[in-house]
């Protein structure tokens, strides 16, 4: 759809095509208000996201083949290199492989949301939105991604001795939680890469400690029982990725326990970087 203005055709799609607006937020900044705003541009946030989907694959030969490329890469080194899986309870390789669907998109998504309010620079001084759009966008671009390697986890996973059950339906709502764990990593991320550039170049380093810092290559079995409460507390990725390897590999359900302490957590986290990018964002757009 097109609209017109005295600079020309504008799309509502297409960012690069808004014209250029000076808003200056005024008044006290609320939780309650900054999410009313964010809803009324939920169609922004949107565009934003198609548009990074568009623009990584553009160039690319095989378009969106890639996203089932890489995960079926991921699929074929399991095969190799642990085999079918088939040694008794609690396949190392189903479980592994259900916790790799999920990093796989943290990895991806926190590297491509940190970078975004950098990326989208020149707009950000030229035209008000919420900036945390941005951010939403980026780390929406990659579900198309998440939901292709989930429908190879569902459908590939008895290759690797995977315990197909009810709890299987939970994947979905702990890959959203995943989700939301991203959202709350990649906000505030994404504010420090507007003040710190360097900071963008640690990114890699801070995702290859967040891995081995999380139970995806590992059980939660190796951690000592006292200190797991306060493992997922620290990393709220730690429930998630426990009750992924769970019901995939064993049949079984999440430990309840961890998933609500890694739920707190992460809401928790979710809170105070949200609210601190609120405070920062009138800034970005003289930072950036």
């Amino acid at each position: 759809m097109l609209d017109y203005d005295e600079a020309g055709p504008m799309r509502h799609d297409d960012p690069s095509t808004w014209p250029e607006v000076v808003y200056e937020p005024l008044g006290k900044i609320t939780l309650r208000g900054s999410l009313a705003e964010l809803w009324s541009y939920r169609e922004v946030a949107w565009s934003f996201g198609m548009r990074k989907i568009r623009t990584r694959y553009k160039q690319a030969a095989f378009g969106f083949l890639w996203a089932v490329v890489q995960p079926l890469a991921f699929l074929a080194l399991f095969m190799g290199f642990l085999g079918s899986g088939r040694n008794g309870p609690g396949s190392y390789a189903a479980g592994t492989f259900a916790a790799l669907v999920a990093w796989q998109f943290v990895n991806s998504a926190i590297a491509g949301a940190g970078s975004s309010l950098v990326n989208e620079a020149g707009l950000l001084r030229k035209v008000f939105f919420p900036r945390e759009c941005v951010v939403l966008g980026g780390v929406g671009s990659f579900l198309p991604d998440l939901l292709i390697n989930l429908v190879l986890l569902i459908g590939f996973g008895w290759v690797f001795d995977a315990r197909y059950s009810w709890n299987l339906l939970l994947v979905v709502p702990i890959l959203v939680m995943v989700v939301g764990i991203t959202t709350a990593f990649s906000i505030p991320l994404s504010a420090l890469a507007v003040y710190y550039r360097d900071f963008l170049y640690a990114l890699p380093f801070i995702a290859q400690v967040w891995f081995f810092g999380s139970p995806i290559a590992y059980s939660i079995d190796r951690v000592d029982t006292k200190w797991r409460g306060f493992y997922a507390v620290v990393n709220p990725l730690v429930g998630p990725m426990v009750a992924l390897r769970r019901i995939v590999a064993r049949g079984a359900g999440p430990d309840w326990g961890l998933l609500g302490l890694s739920t707190a957590s992460f809401l928790v986290l979710l809170g105070i970087g949200y609210r601190w990018f609120k405070s920062l964002e009138r800034e970005f757009a003289e930072v950036v």
